[in-house]
């Protein structure tokens, strides 16, 4: 298994020379992991040249392989780890944010109480790098928003619905009005991620239906926070803020508009790699965070 993760370092990278500094061995180490691999397999790999190292077009089939392969001996030593301790192991999870609202923050604090020996390894990105990771077999499970009609490659479970809404502070020209419309918010500066984002593309889908142009980003972030709050509250700018991070913000200093269509759906869901084996630590994750969602709902 080491010389495969070896193999797809060199295949990821293309230079024995980073690859080997990812690894943290030697060029030598690695040149020979490759041909062992190579060997084992009776195929040429790699089409070496003094630019580096190119996959063939068998590598590249075996590239796909050895994902899956590496994938699935970590989910076989994550069963061995919790065949031989219950109380124990490790448990790779991923988050798109770390506000003090985000749900897995309470299910991950009862696992930890209940099992002292576990382990956590947390990992904070985008939802479709996170889903990439669990593909490659480098997470257990991953907490993340979705959009209608977002693309995400991976099994979900829906923990829960929680829409975007649109917020002002108190003091903003809109919550003046008796009814502000879409129009009306076209005139203002936004804060919200970034083009490609699945919160922006979302919101320039609404403002296109409605005949208005794409949302002119004053502030790009990367999820809701207390810092953008802050600046929210200084300017006249708007932001989508999620309904659950709107329980923890003082109501007093911002306004959620009464615009229907800027109440964009949402879904969190655990996102796990297609027919992977739940540990039972996977399972406890997740029957927390059900279990806390569905309470949150009676």
């Amino acid at each position: 298994m080491r010389d495969i993760e070896y193999f797809l370092a060199v295949a990821k990278t293309g230079l024995l020379s980073v690859a080997a500094d990812q690894q943290g061995v030697t060029q030598s180490a690695l040149t020979k992991a490759v041909r062992r691999v190579e060997s084992e397999f009776g195929l040429p790999l790699f089409e070496r040249s003094a630019r580096g190292m190119a996959l063939t077009s068998a590598g590249q089939r075996m590239v796909e392989q050895a994902f899956r392969l590496q994938a699935e001996y970590a989910d076989t030593v994550l069963l061995a780890n919790e065949m031989r301790a219950r109380q124990s192991g490790l448990l790779r999870v991923g988050v798109t944010d770390t506000t003090a609202g985000n749900r897995i923050a309470a299910a991950l604090g009862s696992l930890l109480a209940q099992r002292p020996g576990l382990r956590v390894r947390l990992r904070v990105d985008r939802s479709d790098t996170l889903a990439a990771l669990l593909h490659e077999g480098a997470l257990d499970l991953a907490l993340v928003p979705a959009y209608e009609g977002q693309p995400l490659d991976a099994e979900r479970t829906k923990i829960d619905n929680d829409p975007m809404l649109p917020v002002v502070r108190s003091a903003h020209p809109l919550v003046q009005q008796a009814q502000p419309g879409l129009a009306d918010v076209a005139a203002y500066g936004w804060i919200t991620g970034a083009a490609n984002s699945a919160v922006c593309m979302a919101l320039t889908k609404v403002l296109a239906r409605h005949g208005l142009a794409p949302p002119r980003v004053v502030m790009e972030v990367s999820f809701a926070s207390d810092f953008n709050l802050a600046v929210l509250a200084a300017t006249d700018l708007v932001t989508l803020v999620p309904r659950s991070f709107m329980q923890h913000v003082e109501s007093r200093q911002f306004r959620v508009l009464p615009i229907a269509a800027l109440c964009v759906p949402r879904a969190v869901v655990l996102l796990s790699r297609p027919g992977s084996n739940w540990s039972p630590l996977m399972q406890a994750l997740r029957d927390g965070l059900l279990a806390r969602a569905h309470g949150a709902t009676t």
